[in-house]
This record gives structure tokens, C-alpha cells and sequence, in this order.
């Protein structure tokens, strides 16, 4: 009897991990009834309900199957967390983008009415995009295409699909790292939830952007080094990294250098990733006009009038945004402009926190200072955690020099460092989640982010809603 109630006791407390994902997904419906007059999904719910019988479907066939296959039963937990927050991103997806209204530079200087016209929109073949993004066409037009065929030709609510996949697949990976290296079933669930609900994520899986495509390849890669995947996979995964924002590619090479200590193997796979990039730049520019070559100098020139001053207030809006804002944001500023809502981190913004996100606030200072401080021990326990370690810290500093001079808004490139952030933490109190008070400090440390998170995506929503009406 004492066995079974151990037992049982254990079990619940596991499925008290997905209860940041299950509010999540409530809060997404929420928001959307709240917004009636910006709320799309039941729209595609009617026009097209194959979506949704899909996606109901795969869940019944999971719960129905997962017993006699091993795969389904060994990934459940993630499949779980992929499929809420799937639901949770597409809801409030089809809350904040609208296809017919200009909402460039609203959502933190996201481009997202000129990336939906390049991803998905009839004519977007036609819409020039710069040399940093030199696949763009090519990856995500065909994609969008494809996921057209489900939703009745409707490429909008196709692209929404598409980036919610895309958001809850980095969910999906950051459990699958984590629990690799840990084997530590909630640590992993939770820390996915953690990511998934961290503001950048919020907002970049449910924006049309390419950020969150981004942050899927750079976790995606991780994980084939990790499981030592083969040359060709981690080149292919390198081709689409380079061909969505060229510059993330310095990460994926960093990541290689710190964990294989392969420089011969290094230059082989990235040397493959040029030359297949190369290739495919040509290729595109014969099916999409408006391509740019990356390997041409003066097409990259033009980046330099997104450069900016670095004095103080820089570095400090920079470091902010790389540890804090990401993962717990403040209330951000609202401006009005052409009459529309625009809202950005600018400095000062840390004063900005509401009575109930100051919790978040400051357990995410604990968290980030004793991860911070534990991660340059564990090297002594696990020195191949400490390669990976190393490699996200290098990561976070190549993206904190980046920015230091580079783009308007920090925030809008915060999913290309959340990743490396929240895994170093991970690493660093991965023996402190070993102890089932540290994992319920943590469940409620998620919690408190999730409540502040969603709060600051409602009062956008409502903002953006009560304009667009």
C-alpha cells in the first residue's frame, strides 16, 4: 500500500509539470475570445477543418498507440509539449498578425507583414529581401505551399501553422537535449516549458518572423552533435541556418568547435555548407528574381544602416535584453505611429514590471546567477556538459558583441540566444534537480514567468486589437 501511494504520488507529481504548457494553452483561448473582432482561428476552423482532424487525430493515435510502440512511449512527455504548445502558438498567432493590414515594425521592429508577403503571400515571389536572408524564398515559400494544401489554399493560416510548428519544435528539442543530458524526466519538461513561455519565444513563434526558424535549426543542431548525427545532416541543417539569417551560422561553428574538437571535421562540414549554399543562392535567384547573392560584398553593405552607437545605455539595453528581457519581459513602451500600436524595449524599460511580475523578476535573478555561477563547476563532474556549456557561452557572448552595434531593437533578435541561455542553465543546476524541492521551486518559477508573459502578450493583443477595430 505505502509502495502504491509512493508511486502514485511520484506519478502526479510528474503531470504537475505540464501545468505551465495546459495554462498556457487556456490563456491562448483566452486572449483570442477576449479579441472576438482579431481572433482568425475559428475562421479556419470553418473554412477548412482538415487542419484540426489532423491535429486531433495524431493526438488520439498517440494515446491510443503509444503503449505498443516504444518511440511513441519514450517521447510522449515531448510529443505532449509539442502538440499544447502547437495549439497555444497558432492561437495567438491568428490574434496578432493580419494579412491585409501593414504591421511592420509594431511587434519590437518585426518586419512580419513584409516576411508574411516573402513566406506565404500570392505575389510575396515578387518581395526583395536582403543578402543576410539568401534561401528565405526558397525555404519558405515551397513550405508555406505545401501546408496550403491542408487549410484549402489559405496561405495566411498555412504560414501561422508553420510557425507555430516551428516554435513548439524547439520545445520539442530543448526536451530532448535536456534530458539527455540530464535524464531527469520533469528537469526536462519543465525547462522546455520554460523556453517555450519565455518572452521571446511568445512572441517570435506567434509574430510572423524568421527568428523562431532560426532558434529550430540552431537547437536542431545541437542535438545532432550531441548524438553524434552524420556529416551530411549537420551540413543540411547548416544550409538552412545560413540561408534564413547568415550570420547565426557563427553559432553552429562554434557549437561544432567546443564539442568535437574537430577542426578537420569543422572545416569539411562548413566547407560543405558554403558550397551547397552558393549553389542554392544561384538556384534561387532563378526562381525568385528578387535574390540577393550573399557572397557578394556590396549586397551586404547595406546592413550598416541598421548600425548603432555603443555608448553605456547600449551596452546596458544589450545585456538586458540578453538576460532578462528574453526570458521575463517588463511592459514594454507603446508609441503610436501612422496610427498604429508600436511597442519596444528601450532603455529604462527594467522599471517597467507589474506588481505581480516582480516574483518572476526576481526568482529569474536567482535562478540566472546561480546557473551562471554553478556552470563554471560542473566542468569537475561532467566535462563533456562542460563542452556544451562553453559552447552556449560562446554563443552568448558572439551574440552580445553582435548586437552591441547592431539593430535597432535587441529584443527582436532575442529567440537566436534564448536557446543558448535557458541551456546553460540547465547545465549549471542540473544536480541541484536531482532534489524534488529544487523541481517544485522550479515549477513555480515557471509559473510566476508564464503569468507575467502572457499578461504582457494580452495587453498587446488588446492594444492591437482595439486599433486594427
Amino acid at each position: 500500500m505505502a509502495l502504491r501511494q509512493i508511486l502514485f504520488t511520484r506519478k502526479t507529481f510528474f503531470l504537475s509539470n505540464f501545468l505551465p504548457a495546459t495554462l498556457f494553452v487556456i490563456a491562448a483561448f483566452f486572449i483570442g475570445f477576449r479579441n472576438p473582432n482579431t481572433f482568425d482561428a475559428p475562421a479556419l476552423a470553418g473554412s477548412s477543418p482538415i487542419p484540426a482532424a489532423l491535429f486531433f487525430l495524431a493526438i488520439g493515435a498517440i494515446a491510443g498507440f503509444y503503449r505498443k510502440y516504444p518511440v511513441l512511449k519514450e517521447n510522449l512527455a515531448g510529443l505532449v509539449l509539442f502538440f499544447l504548445f502547437t495549439l497555444g502558438y497558432f492561437l495567438i498567432a491568428s490574434v496578432l498578425n493580419k494579412p491585409e493590414i501593414n504591421t511592420n515594425n509594431v511587434f519590437f521592429a518585426a518586419d512580419n507583414a513584409s516576411w508574411y508577403q516573402r513566406m506565404a503571400a500570392e505575389g510575396g515571389w515578387n518581395t526583395g529581401t536582403r543578402g543576410v536572408h539568401p534561401l528565405a524564398h526558397i525555404i519558405f515559400r515551397p513550405l508555406t505551399a505545401a501546408l496550403s494544401l491542408l487549410t484549402g489554399g489559405d496561405r495566411f493560416h498555412a504560414n501561422l501553422i508553420l510557425l507555430s510548428l516551428a516554435g513548439s519544435g524547439c520545445v520539442l528539442l530543448m526536451w530532448k537535449i535536456v534530458l539527455t543530458l540530464t535524464e531527469n524526466a520533469g528537469y526536462s519538461v519543465l525547462s522546455a516549458s520554460l523556453l517555450g513561455l519565455s518572452a521571446s519565444h511568445l512572441i517570435f513563434a506567434s509574430v510572423i518572423e524568421t527568428y523562431i526558424f532560426s532558434a529550430f535549426c540552431l537547437l536542431l543542431f545541437i542535438w545532432l552533435v550531441l548524438r553524434k548525427g552524420p556529416s551530411w545532416l549537420l551540413a543540411a541543417t547548416g544550409v538552412v541556418t545560413l540561408g534564413i539569417t547568415i550570420t547565426n551560422i557563427a553559432q553552429q561553428i562554434l557549437t561544432f568547435f567546443f564539442i568535437r574538437k574537430d577542426f578537420k571535421q569543422l572545416i569539411k562540414v562548413f566547407g560543405f555548407v558554403l558550397m551547397i549554399s552558393v549553389g542554392l543562392n544561384l538556384l534561387s535567384k532563378v526562381f525568385y528574381p528578387v535574390t540577393e547573392y550573399f557572397f557578394l560584398p556590396q549586397n551586404l553593405a547595406g546592413e550598416q544602416r541598421f548600425s548603432q552607437e555603443i555608448d553605456i545605455r547600449r551596452v546596458g539595453l544589450a545585456a538586458e535584453n540578453l538576460f532578462i528581457y528574453n526570458m521575463v519581459a517588463p511592459q514594454p513602451y507603446l508609441s503610436i505611429r501612422n496610427e498604429m500600436s508600436r511597442f519596444n524595449f528601450l532603455p529604462g524599460s527594467i522599471q517597467n514590471y507589474i506588481w505581480f511580475g516582480l516574483p518572476a523578476f526576481v526568482s529569474w535573478m536567482v535562478v540566472l546567477a546561480l546557473g551562471l555561477a554553478s556552470v563554471f563547476f560542473i566542468r569537475r563532474d561532467n566535462p563533456e556538459h562542460a563542452k556544451l556549456a562553453d559552447a552556449m557561452l560562446a554563443c552568448l557572448l558572439f551574440n552580445f558583441i553582435l548586437h552591441l552595434g547592431y539593430g535597432i531593437e535587441p529584443f527582436l533578435y532575442s529567440a537566436d540566444w534564448t536557446y543558448a541561455l535557458l541551456l546553460t542553465i540547465t547545465i549549471g543546476l542540473q544536480n541541484a534537480a536531482r532534489r524534488t524541492w529544487f523541481l517544485v521551486a522550479w515549477l513555480f518559477l515557471i509559473l510566476f514567468i508564464a503569468v507575467n508573459n502572457l499578461w504582457v502578450v494580452y495587453l498587446i493583443a488588446r492594444q492591437v486589437s482595439e486599433f486594427i477595430s
